[in-house]
């Protein structure tokens, strides 16, 4: 990426963002919040925080295979802490949504590896 084009959004204009495409996702506004984050993919296709969104958004759409994508994007090679094991639980959705039963089992059990709870 161009250094011009690193620096089309502030970080403050991308948190903002970020926001507001969680609140379409709140809002039942899957749609919105996919065009939303392809826009700051568009401008950033390393931003872990809009392809775990947009992977959000797509499971919601029923777009699983789609979803796969952004999630493997947002796992990437290191070990998820704590806080960022409900990637294993999208996965798994994705996973379900693409008829991949016994693959989105083992997404349930490597959550639950990772300190995820059934509660």
């Amino acid at each position: 990426m161009a250094e011009g084009e690193k620096d089309a959004l502030t970080g403050e204009q991308r948190r903002a963002l970020l926001v507001l495409g969680y609140l379409f996702l709140r809002m039942g506004q899957f749609e919105r919040a996919k065009k939303l984050y392809a826009a700051l993919l568009a401008l950033d296709p390393d931003d872990n925080w809009a392809h775990r969104s947009m992977a959000a958004a797509l499971v919601a759409l029923d777009d699983g295979s789609g979803a796969l994508t952004h999630i493997d994007k947002a796992l990437g090679t290191a070990p998820l802490s704590s806080r960022d094991n409900a990637l294993y639980l999208l996965k798994a959705r994705a996973l379900w949504r693409t008829g991949r039963s016994d693959e989105a089992k083992n997404a349930v059990n490597a959550w639950i590896a990772a300190g995820g709870s059934r509660q």
